[in-house]
């Protein structure tokens, strides 16, 4: 006899489909048919933890996280934890965020991953403080990863704490490929923010890969620092290189570019008045393509 019911994978193919049209209803009613047919797996669990988050549907998620600690095994699942973690954390529930946490970092398997979901969660609450009374209980098997930088050092550059983040920036020099763009931006942001411009721009020079988001950064560090003439010739530096390249390694701008071009024209005066120049910048010409 053929079995009616879909495969696990065609399964869960399918509540990913009704989670990317934002159908939730459809979805829970799917999850609610696959607990009763007994065919419940991690992945569809992961996948309808999303979609109570994605309709912020609390008292949903309550009822599945009480569901998944009826299993041993997914009770102490890492990546189930991580991903209730990362929901209350989105609910703004932080004490829940922070139960589960207490809980799970004790297993042997726990890994750097969980701790990046809570700093990810403290920095998502506007609580950058609690980064580091984190991490201070990572236990000597784990390491930080990249990840782990990034987030302690953007809970830095919100608390402009200058100590703690040229420590870091020391530790990453000789721990970590100091050469990963997003770790080089986050650096680029903390100087910029802290007004040592220097610091940001000879980490920008030192850079072997750069993508938008770094000319984005620096732009940034240039207007925190007062200093708007050189976003524009950091905008001239990056059409150049768009010209020159193909390709994803091409700097094309995106819209966080041209809101830090204009910020740096309303700082000089140009908005004000489209045909006045500032030393060699003129409005027109500054979002002129060459040929």
């Amino acid at each position: 006899m053929v079995d009616p019911w879909p495969s696990q994978n065609s399964s869960n193919e399918l509540l990913k489909t009704l989670n990317s049209r934002d159908d939730h209803e459809c979805a829970f009613r799917f999850f609610d048919n696959l607990v009763k047919q007994n065919k419940v797996t991690v992945k569809s669990l992961l996948i309808i933890l999303d979609t109570c988050t994605r309709s912020g549907q609390i008292e949903r998620a309550r009822q599945i996280e009480k569901f998944i600690d009826q299993s041993h095994s997914w009770k102490n699942h890492l990546r189930l934890q991580t991903s209730l973690i990362n929901m209350y954390m989105k609910f703004q529930m932080i004490d829940q965020a922070e139960r589960i946490f207490e809980r799970i970092r004790h297993l042997p398997e726990c890994d750097i991953i969980v701790y990046n979901s809570m700093l990810k969660g403290y920095l998502r609450n506007h609580k950058p403080e609690q980064c580091f009374s984190c991490i201070d209980k990572i236990g000597s098997k784990l390491s930080p990863d990249n990840v782990t930088y990034i987030f302690l050092l953007n809970a830095c550059t919100i608390l402009r704490d200058k100590q703690r983040g040229k420590i870091l920036h020391k530790e990453l020099l000789s721990t970590l490929d100091i050469q990963h763009v997003h770790l080089q931006n986050a650096l680029i942001d903390f100087y910029g923010k802290i007004y040592e411009i220097s610091s940001a721009e000879k980490i920008f020079q030192e850079m072997t890969l750069c993508e938008t988001s770094t000319y984005n950064s620096l732009m940034k560090a240039y207007l925190i620092n007062h200093i708007p003439f050189k976003v524009l010739d950091l905008f001239e530096q990056m059409k150049e290189n768009d010209r020159n390249s193909l390709g994803p390694l091409a700097f094309r701008p995106d819209l966080i570019t041209f809101m830090a071009v204009c910020d740096a024209c309303e700082q000089l005066g140009l908005l004000k008045s489209p045909d006045s120049s500032y030393e060699e910048y003129n409005w027109k010409k500054i979002f002129s393509r060459k040929k």
